[in-house]
Protein backbone atom coordinates (compact mmCIF):
# COMPACT_ATOMS: atom_id res chain seq x y z
CA UNK A 1 0.00 0.00 0.00
CA UNK A 2 1.22 3.49 -1.13
CA UNK A 3 0.38 7.41 0.21
CA UNK A 4 0.74 9.93 -1.90
CA UNK A 5 1.82 13.55 -0.74
CA UNK A 6 1.74 16.47 -2.73
CA UNK A 7 3.24 19.60 -0.91
CA UNK A 8 2.90 23.17 -2.61
CA UNK A 9 3.29 21.52 -5.94
CA UNK A 10 3.58 24.02 -8.92
CA UNK A 11 4.53 23.82 -12.94
CA UNK A 12 4.56 26.25 -15.35
CA UNK A 13 5.61 26.26 -19.23
CA UNK A 14 7.65 29.73 -19.16
CA UNK A 15 5.53 31.93 -18.32
CA UNK A 16 2.64 29.91 -18.55
CA UNK A 17 1.61 28.33 -15.02
CA UNK A 18 -0.41 25.79 -15.27
CA UNK A 19 -0.38 24.01 -11.83
CA UNK A 20 -0.46 26.75 -8.92
CA UNK A 21 0.75 25.70 -5.19
CA UNK A 22 -1.55 22.27 -5.33
CA UNK A 23 -1.63 20.60 -1.34
CA UNK A 24 -3.16 17.07 -1.44
CA UNK A 25 -2.93 14.23 0.62
CA UNK A 26 -3.83 10.90 -1.10
CA UNK A 27 -4.09 7.86 1.79
CA UNK A 28 -3.14 4.34 1.05
CA UNK A 29 -5.47 2.31 -0.49
CA UNK A 30 -7.86 5.71 -1.74
CA UNK A 31 -9.57 6.06 -4.99
CA UNK A 32 -8.85 9.69 -5.59
CA UNK A 33 -10.32 11.06 -8.96
CA UNK A 34 -9.04 14.15 -10.32
CA UNK A 35 -11.90 16.10 -12.58
CA UNK A 36 -12.26 19.04 -14.02
CA UNK A 37 -12.89 20.77 -17.45
CA UNK A 38 -10.16 20.70 -20.17
CA UNK A 39 -7.33 22.42 -20.16
CA UNK A 40 -7.70 22.53 -15.86
CA UNK A 41 -4.47 21.12 -15.58
CA UNK A 42 -5.79 17.36 -13.99
CA UNK A 43 -3.69 15.27 -16.49
CA UNK A 44 -0.22 17.58 -16.41
CA UNK A 45 -1.01 17.00 -12.52
CA UNK A 46 -1.80 13.08 -12.81
CA UNK A 47 2.03 13.06 -15.27
CA UNK A 48 4.38 14.81 -12.53
CA UNK A 49 3.19 12.08 -9.98
CA UNK A 50 4.07 9.13 -12.66
CA UNK A 51 7.26 11.16 -13.45
CA UNK A 52 6.57 12.07 -17.31
CA UNK A 53 6.56 15.91 -16.25
CA UNK A 54 9.15 17.95 -14.15
CA UNK A 55 8.25 19.67 -10.88
CA UNK A 56 8.84 23.33 -10.97
CA UNK A 57 8.50 23.74 -7.05
CA UNK A 58 7.16 21.55 -4.09
CA UNK A 59 7.99 18.25 -3.05
CA UNK A 60 6.11 14.85 -4.39
CA UNK A 61 6.37 12.23 -1.48
CA UNK A 62 5.74 8.77 -2.12
CA UNK A 63 5.59 6.68 1.09
CA UNK A 64 7.02 8.56 3.24
CA UNK A 65 9.86 9.51 0.69
CA UNK A 66 10.09 12.62 -1.80
CA UNK A 67 10.27 11.33 -5.24
CA UNK A 68 10.67 14.80 -7.42
CA UNK A 69 13.98 13.11 -8.99
CA UNK A 70 13.38 9.44 -8.40
CA UNK A 71 12.59 7.73 -12.59
CA UNK A 72 9.09 6.78 -13.38
CA UNK A 73 10.28 3.53 -13.51
CA UNK A 74 11.63 3.20 -9.84
CA UNK A 75 8.27 4.80 -8.30
CA UNK A 76 6.15 1.56 -8.01
CA UNK A 77 3.53 3.30 -10.28
CA UNK A 78 1.57 2.05 -13.11
CA UNK A 79 -0.34 4.19 -15.88
CA UNK A 80 -3.23 4.01 -17.86
CA UNK A 81 -3.63 6.25 -20.93
CA UNK A 82 -6.15 7.89 -22.78
CA UNK A 83 -4.73 6.15 -25.85
CA UNK A 84 -4.50 2.10 -25.33
CA UNK A 85 -1.02 1.89 -27.57
CA UNK A 86 -0.97 -2.08 -27.64
CA UNK A 87 1.14 -3.81 -29.86
CA UNK A 88 -0.92 -5.02 -32.81
CA UNK A 89 1.73 -7.92 -33.93
CA UNK A 90 0.99 -9.40 -30.08
CA UNK A 91 -1.98 -11.23 -28.87
CA UNK A 92 -3.38 -10.35 -25.89
CA UNK A 93 -1.14 -12.22 -23.27
CA UNK A 94 1.45 -11.25 -24.88
CA UNK A 95 0.66 -7.95 -25.03
CA UNK A 96 0.20 -8.41 -20.89
CA UNK A 97 3.31 -9.99 -20.15
CA UNK A 98 6.07 -7.62 -22.27
CA UNK A 99 6.56 -5.41 -19.80
CA UNK A 100 7.22 -8.22 -17.41
CA UNK A 101 9.91 -10.12 -19.88
CA UNK A 102 11.53 -7.13 -20.44
CA UNK A 103 11.95 -7.01 -16.55
CA UNK A 104 13.09 -9.87 -17.01
CA UNK A 105 10.51 -11.52 -14.30
CA UNK A 106 10.49 -15.53 -14.28
CA UNK A 107 8.09 -17.31 -16.77
CA UNK A 108 5.87 -18.89 -14.43
CA UNK A 109 5.05 -15.78 -12.20
CA UNK A 110 4.89 -14.16 -15.85
CA UNK A 111 2.04 -16.86 -16.45
CA UNK A 112 0.24 -16.45 -12.91
CA UNK A 113 0.05 -13.01 -13.01
CA UNK A 114 -1.08 -13.01 -16.92
CA UNK A 115 -3.88 -15.44 -15.88
CA UNK A 116 -4.84 -13.62 -12.70
CA UNK A 117 -5.21 -10.45 -14.60
CA UNK A 118 -6.73 -11.66 -17.55
CA UNK A 119 -9.83 -13.53 -15.00
CA UNK A 120 -9.76 -10.25 -13.25
CA UNK A 121 -11.03 -8.25 -16.20
CA UNK A 122 -12.83 -11.41 -18.09
CA UNK A 123 -10.53 -12.03 -20.74
CA UNK A 124 -9.48 -15.33 -19.87
CA UNK A 125 -11.41 -16.03 -23.67
CA UNK A 126 -9.41 -13.39 -25.91
CA UNK A 127 -5.84 -13.90 -24.79
CA UNK A 128 -5.36 -15.63 -28.23
CA UNK A 129 -6.78 -12.65 -30.02
CA UNK A 130 -4.74 -9.70 -31.80
CA UNK A 131 -6.14 -5.96 -30.43
CA UNK A 132 -7.78 -5.60 -34.22
CA UNK A 133 -10.05 -8.70 -32.56
CA UNK A 134 -11.44 -6.48 -30.17
CA UNK A 135 -13.99 -4.08 -29.42
CA UNK A 136 -12.89 -1.09 -27.87
CA UNK A 137 -13.64 -1.96 -24.62
CA UNK A 138 -12.05 -5.18 -24.87
CA UNK A 139 -8.54 -2.92 -25.93
CA UNK A 140 -8.77 -0.88 -23.04
CA UNK A 141 -9.54 -3.68 -20.90
CA UNK A 142 -6.22 -5.23 -21.98
CA UNK A 143 -4.29 -1.85 -21.38
CA UNK A 144 -5.64 -1.95 -17.36
CA UNK A 145 -4.54 -5.79 -17.42
CA UNK A 146 -0.78 -4.21 -18.15
CA UNK A 147 -0.88 -2.01 -15.34
CA UNK A 148 -2.45 -4.33 -13.51
CA UNK A 149 0.25 -7.50 -13.72
CA UNK A 150 2.74 -4.69 -12.65
CA UNK A 151 1.20 -5.58 -9.14
CA UNK A 152 2.08 -1.59 -8.35
CA UNK A 153 1.30 0.24 -5.17
CA UNK A 154 -0.09 2.71 -7.19
CA UNK A 155 -2.15 2.95 -10.44
CA UNK A 156 -2.83 6.17 -12.32
CA UNK A 157 -5.67 6.51 -15.17
CA UNK A 158 -5.24 9.17 -17.26
CA UNK A 159 -9.24 9.58 -19.03
CA UNK A 160 -8.97 5.60 -19.98
CA UNK A 161 -12.94 6.04 -21.32
CA UNK A 162 -12.89 9.02 -23.35
CA UNK A 163 -12.48 7.17 -26.44
CA UNK A 164 -15.13 5.11 -25.91
CA UNK A 165 -18.66 5.35 -27.28
CA UNK A 166 -21.59 5.99 -24.67
CA UNK A 167 -22.43 2.16 -24.28
CA UNK A 168 -18.86 1.00 -23.80
CA UNK A 169 -17.97 3.87 -21.35
CA UNK A 170 -20.79 2.56 -18.90
CA UNK A 171 -19.55 -1.06 -19.16
CA UNK A 172 -15.72 -0.44 -18.68
CA UNK A 173 -16.75 1.78 -15.89
CA UNK A 174 -18.27 -0.58 -14.16
CA UNK A 175 -15.45 -2.98 -15.17
CA UNK A 176 -13.08 -0.83 -13.02
CA UNK A 177 -15.52 -0.07 -10.35
CA UNK A 178 -14.95 -4.12 -9.97
CA UNK A 179 -11.60 -3.29 -10.33
CA UNK A 180 -11.30 -0.73 -7.19
CA UNK A 181 -13.03 -3.59 -4.91
CA UNK A 182 -10.98 -6.51 -6.33
CA UNK A 183 -7.65 -4.21 -5.59
CA UNK A 184 -8.71 -2.38 -2.16
CA UNK A 185 -4.80 -2.26 -1.39
CA UNK A 186 -3.68 -0.18 -4.15
CA UNK A 187 -3.93 3.22 -4.54
CA UNK A 188 -5.39 4.75 -7.58
CA UNK A 189 -5.99 8.45 -8.98
CA UNK A 190 -8.37 8.41 -12.17
CA UNK A 191 -8.37 11.64 -14.35
CA UNK A 192 -11.77 12.71 -16.51
CA UNK A 193 -13.67 15.45 -16.87
CA UNK A 194 -16.75 13.32 -16.62
CA UNK A 195 -18.44 14.61 -13.55
CA UNK A 196 -20.59 10.88 -13.74
CA UNK A 197 -17.27 8.93 -13.93
CA UNK A 198 -16.15 10.80 -10.64
CA UNK A 199 -19.35 10.26 -8.66
CA UNK A 200 -19.97 7.15 -9.10
CA UNK A 201 -16.04 5.67 -9.09
CA UNK A 202 -14.38 8.23 -6.24
CA UNK A 203 -13.83 7.70 -2.87
CA UNK A 204 -12.53 11.90 -2.72
CA UNK A 205 -12.59 13.87 -5.72
CA UNK A 206 -10.34 16.43 -6.01
CA UNK A 207 -12.32 19.83 -8.41
CA UNK A 208 -9.32 21.33 -10.67
CA UNK A 209 -9.89 24.32 -12.23
CA UNK A 210 -7.26 26.76 -13.99
CA UNK A 211 -4.47 24.67 -12.50
CA UNK A 212 -6.07 25.14 -8.48
CA UNK A 213 -7.78 22.65 -6.21
CA UNK A 214 -11.57 24.49 -5.84
CA UNK A 215 -12.60 21.80 -3.45
CA UNK A 216 -12.04 17.96 -2.02
CA UNK A 217 -14.20 15.83 -0.96
CA UNK A 218 -16.36 12.61 -1.12
CA UNK A 219 -19.12 13.08 -3.78
CA UNK A 220 -21.78 13.39 -1.81
CA UNK A 221 -20.31 16.03 0.03
CA UNK A 222 -19.14 18.17 -3.04
CA UNK A 223 -22.68 17.68 -4.08
CA UNK A 224 -24.61 18.12 -1.24
CA UNK A 225 -22.31 21.08 0.02
CA UNK A 226 -20.06 22.75 -2.86
CA UNK A 227 -17.29 25.72 -1.92
CA UNK A 228 -18.47 27.84 -4.14
CA UNK A 229 -20.10 28.98 -7.99
CA UNK A 230 -17.69 26.41 -9.86
CA UNK A 231 -18.11 23.36 -7.76
CA UNK A 232 -22.04 23.87 -7.98
CA UNK A 233 -22.10 24.22 -11.88
CA UNK A 234 -19.50 21.40 -12.56
CA UNK A 235 -20.62 18.81 -10.08
CA UNK A 236 -24.23 17.24 -10.67
CA UNK A 237 -26.50 17.00 -13.98
CA UNK A 238 -28.14 18.51 -15.44
CA UNK A 239 -25.93 21.23 -13.53
CA UNK A 240 -27.31 23.53 -10.75
CA UNK A 241 -29.64 26.50 -11.53
CA UNK A 242 -28.45 30.23 -10.59
CA UNK A 243 -30.15 33.45 -10.10
CA UNK A 244 -29.17 36.44 -9.45
CA UNK A 245 -29.71 37.22 -5.86
CA UNK A 246 -29.98 40.20 -3.16
CA UNK A 247 -27.88 39.05 0.07
CA UNK A 248 -28.90 41.52 3.03
CA UNK A 249 -26.48 40.49 6.34
CA UNK A 250 -28.04 41.85 9.62
CA UNK A 251 -27.10 40.00 12.84
CA UNK A 252 -26.54 35.89 12.47
CA UNK A 253 -28.55 35.10 9.51
CA UNK A 254 -28.67 36.22 5.78
CA UNK A 255 -31.93 37.38 3.93
CA UNK A 256 -32.34 36.84 -0.18
CA UNK A 257 -34.43 38.42 -2.48
CA UNK A 258 -35.25 37.64 -6.16
CA UNK A 259 -36.52 39.80 -8.06
CA UNK A 260 -37.31 42.46 -5.29
CA UNK A 261 -39.21 39.14 -3.78
CA UNK A 262 -38.20 38.51 -0.22
CA UNK A 263 -37.55 34.82 0.31
CA UNK A 264 -38.87 33.20 3.73
CA UNK A 265 -36.21 32.14 6.51
CA UNK A 266 -33.51 30.68 4.66
CA UNK A 267 -30.93 29.49 7.43
CA UNK A 268 -28.13 30.87 5.61
CA UNK A 269 -25.63 32.55 7.83
CA UNK A 270 -24.23 36.06 7.67
CA UNK A 271 -20.71 35.29 9.03
CA UNK A 272 -20.02 38.28 10.82
CA UNK A 273 -20.83 40.55 7.83
CA UNK A 274 -23.08 43.20 7.17
CA UNK A 275 -24.51 45.61 4.46
CA UNK A 276 -26.39 44.18 1.06
CA UNK A 277 -24.33 42.65 -2.35
CA UNK A 278 -25.78 41.03 -5.01
CA UNK A 279 -25.10 37.01 -5.25
CA UNK A 280 -26.33 33.89 -6.35
CA UNK A 281 -28.66 31.96 -5.64
CA UNK A 282 -28.54 27.88 -6.58
CA UNK A 283 -31.37 24.97 -6.94
CA UNK A 284 -30.83 21.69 -8.56
CA UNK A 285 -33.27 20.68 -11.00
CA UNK A 286 -34.32 17.53 -9.24
CA UNK A 287 -35.17 19.99 -5.84
CA UNK A 288 -37.65 22.12 -7.46
CA UNK A 289 -41.32 20.98 -6.73
CA UNK A 290 -44.47 22.30 -8.24
CA UNK A 291 -46.31 25.01 -6.15
CA UNK A 292 -49.12 27.43 -6.01
CA UNK A 293 -48.46 30.70 -7.22
CA UNK A 294 -48.45 32.40 -4.15
CA UNK A 295 -45.84 29.85 -2.58
CA UNK A 296 -44.07 29.78 -5.61
CA UNK A 297 -40.10 30.90 -5.50
CA UNK A 298 -39.95 30.83 -9.62
CA UNK A 299 -42.62 31.10 -12.33
CA UNK A 300 -41.60 30.54 -15.50
CA UNK A 301 -43.24 29.75 -18.41
CA UNK A 302 -41.59 25.89 -20.44
CA UNK A 303 -39.60 26.36 -23.36
CA UNK A 304 -38.41 23.21 -24.08
CA UNK A 305 -39.44 19.50 -22.85
CA UNK A 306 -36.62 16.49 -22.98
CA UNK A 307 -38.33 12.97 -22.47
CA UNK A 308 -35.31 10.83 -21.85
CA UNK A 309 -37.47 7.76 -20.33
CA UNK A 310 -36.65 7.38 -16.68
CA UNK A 311 -37.28 11.12 -16.14
CA UNK A 312 -38.43 14.37 -18.02
CA UNK A 313 -36.36 17.40 -18.30
CA UNK A 314 -38.11 21.29 -18.48
CA UNK A 315 -36.14 24.16 -19.57
CA UNK A 316 -37.90 27.33 -18.44
CA UNK A 317 -37.48 30.72 -19.63
CA UNK A 318 -37.22 32.66 -16.68
CA UNK A 319 -35.55 36.08 -18.14
CA UNK A 320 -33.26 37.13 -21.26
CA UNK A 321 -30.12 35.03 -20.31
CA UNK A 322 -31.31 33.11 -17.73
CA UNK A 323 -33.29 29.11 -18.46
CA UNK A 324 -34.13 26.85 -15.63
CA UNK A 325 -33.91 23.36 -15.57
CA UNK A 326 -36.24 21.08 -13.68
CA UNK A 327 -36.03 17.05 -13.41
CA UNK A 328 -39.70 15.75 -13.31
CA UNK A 329 -41.16 12.13 -13.03
CA UNK A 330 -41.67 10.70 -16.49
CA UNK A 331 -45.33 10.76 -16.03
CA UNK A 332 -45.62 14.65 -15.61
CA UNK A 333 -47.52 15.85 -18.92
CA UNK A 334 -45.92 19.38 -20.05
CA UNK A 335 -46.57 21.54 -22.99
CA UNK A 336 -44.30 24.16 -24.50
CA UNK A 337 -45.82 27.68 -23.23
CA UNK A 338 -47.31 26.06 -20.14
CA UNK A 339 -46.39 28.47 -17.22
CA UNK A 340 -45.11 26.51 -14.28
CA UNK A 341 -45.06 27.41 -10.22
CA UNK A 342 -42.10 25.96 -8.47
CA UNK A 343 -40.67 26.04 -5.04
CA UNK A 344 -37.89 24.24 -3.02
CA UNK A 345 -36.93 23.00 0.78
CA UNK A 346 -35.20 26.09 2.50
CA UNK A 347 -32.89 22.63 3.11
CA UNK A 348 -31.94 22.58 -0.70
CA UNK A 349 -31.43 25.91 -1.20
CA UNK A 350 -27.36 27.47 -2.07
CA UNK A 351 -26.24 30.79 -1.49
CA UNK A 352 -23.21 32.52 -2.91
CA UNK A 353 -21.60 35.97 -2.51
CA UNK A 354 -20.27 38.36 -4.85
CA UNK A 355 -16.84 36.39 -4.70
CA UNK A 356 -18.65 32.73 -5.54
CA UNK A 357 -18.09 31.79 -2.42
CA UNK A 358 -20.68 29.61 -0.66
CA UNK A 359 -22.63 31.42 2.43
CA UNK A 360 -22.71 29.03 5.67
CA UNK A 361 -25.92 26.90 5.98
CA UNK A 362 -27.12 24.44 8.01
CA UNK A 363 -26.05 20.97 8.91
CA UNK A 364 -28.42 19.23 8.75
CA UNK A 365 -31.83 19.45 6.34
CA UNK A 366 -34.85 19.56 7.05
CA UNK A 367 -37.30 16.89 7.15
Amino acid sequence: MTAISLKNISKSYGSLEVISDINLDIQEGEFVVFVGPSGCGKSTLLRMIAGLEGINSGDLVISGKRANDVPPAERGIAMVFQSYALYPHMNVYDNLAFSLKIARVDKAEIDRRVRVAAEMLQLGPYLKRRPRQLSGGQRQRVAIGRAIVREAGVFLFDEPLSNLDAALRVATRIEIARLKERLADTTMIYVTHDQVEAMTLADRIVVINHGHIEQVGRPVELYDRPKNLFVAGFIGSPAMNFLPAEISFAGEEAALSINGRPLPKTGFASGGRSGSITGMLGIRPEHLYPADEAEALISAPVELVEHLGEVTIAHLKFADEITIIVKFDRTRDLQKGEVLHLAAAAADLHAFDDQGEALGRPTTKEP
